[in-house]
């Protein structure tokens, strides 16, 4: 009995160990340590042979490469481990003027060339972060793409770093990641001996670092895979800005297609509903409005127009119009309005359908304007560049 005892304990002691392995493994401990030896002190000129060389796939694709993560003027990218500056000068270029870029790294050597070639190369946009063996040091929820090209299978404390990732990243944010191919018996000998694990297992550390896989582009390299993720939102929760309390919307602001500055939308209201909701095409401009302020635009950032026609005139009406077809209901579409109005949206209706309908002028509601018909509005605002959003 007592020897049974024993092997029970020796067995949950055993099963402790193993269970606690993978989380202090990947957080307390180096997954291989020493790896990142080379860089404490590197010979620039000789890593420019390695890393800026036709011979190396993702130098011979940089092109390819940039243009694969889709990046937007105005953007905020990190490239992370990004070593003589490759991908640092490129994105630099794609971000424009009004963007930036920081190249994050754990030498100071490198970080030092970068900031020299970019200077050199006129791209004012390029800041430098020296980071550390765990973090990247980014501040919070400040970038909306990270790159991580041939450096993840270098990150000695992955779940860690991926973390203080987690963390930098807007809402929505992206990661890309671009790594070895560790395939047994396909590979070379080097990939094998070098990079510590495969892809199944980089993206799983990936995902418990609280992100999920987007996609993957598997005919963009040979030697590489290149696999994109997404900032996990934990909170739902519906926020209002520009227009308070209409419209609630997500904040997202890293995520892909943010709202940018410029646009032009014309909304086709034909939607008729019940006597005491909301007309939707009111609550559809009044929920574009607070994405751009949840993206930290001011309403003038977009040019919204509003035509109502058809089964939707009545959420025009003055209250009193209003109340004598719907048993006496004031029109609860006359505050968000005036609040539209406000706001620099522009808000009409069509005057063919007061005429079908036999309403007269007198009873449309004031801020809103009595446009010659809803065709011609919708005409005329795509010749001035108005998107067309329909409502039916």
């Amino acid at each position: 009995m007592l020897g049974n005892r024993y092997m029970y304990i020796q067995a949950l002691a055993m099963l402790v160990l193993l269970l606690g392995a993978t989380p202090f493994y990947g957080q307390e401990q180096s997954v291989k340590p020493g790896i990142n030896d080379s860089f404490r002190d590197p010979d620039l000129k000789e890593f420019q042979g390695k890393f800026e060389v036709e011979s190396r796939e993702v130098y011979a694709e940089r092109k390819e490469i940039v243009a694969a993560c889709q990046l937007k003027p105005g953007q905020v990218v990190a490239d992370i481990g990004a070593g003589t500056g490759l991908f640092t000068r490129l994105f630099a270029a794609a971000v424009g003027k009004n963007g930036r870029v920081i190249a994050v790294d754990i030498s100071q050597k490198f970080l030092d060339h970068i900031q020299r070639t970019s200077r050199e190369a006129e791209l004012p946009n390029v800041q430098t972060l020296l980071c550390t063996a765990d973090s990247t040091e980014l501040p919070p929820e400040s970038v909306d793409v990270a790159f991580i090209c041939d450096t993840y299978h270098h990150f000695e404390f992955p779940l860690k770093t991926m973390a203080s990732l987690h963390k930098a990243l807007k809402p929505g944010g992206r990661v890309i990641v671009i790594d070895f191919q560790r395939v047994e018996g396909k590979s070379t000998p080097w990939v094998m001996s070098h990079v510590r694990a495969g892809q199944e297992t980089f993206e799983d550390e990936i995902r418990r670092s609280g992100f999920r896989k987007v996609t993957e582009r598997k005919n963009l390299l040979k030697e590489n895979y290149f696999v994109e993720f997404q900032k996990v939102v934990e909170s739902q929760e519906l926020k209002t800005s520009l227009i308070p309390e209409v419209g609630g919307v997500v904040v997202l602001t890293g995520a892909p297609e943010a709202p940018r500055a410029g646009a032009r939308v014309l909304f086709d209201v034909t939607a008729a509903v019940k006597a005491t909701e909301l007309n939707p095409g009111l609550e559809r401009a009044a929920r574009l409005l607070n994405l751009y302020g949840a993206a930290g635009l001011k309403p003038s950032a977009v040019q919204i127009a509003i035509v109502f026609h058809g089964d939707a005139a009545p959420a025009a009406l003055t209250n009193d119009a209003y109340a004598k077809q719907n048993a006496g209901a004031k029109n609860p579409n006359i505050a968000l309005i005036a609040k539209l109005r406000e706001a620099g949206v522009e808000v009409l209706i069509c005057g063919q359908t007061l005429a079908r309908k036999k309403i007269p002028q007198t009873d449309i509601a004031e801020g809103v304007a009595i446009a010659t018909s809803a065709m011609t509005t919708l005409i005329n605002g795509q010749l001035d560049g108005y998107a067309v959003i329909s409502v039916p």
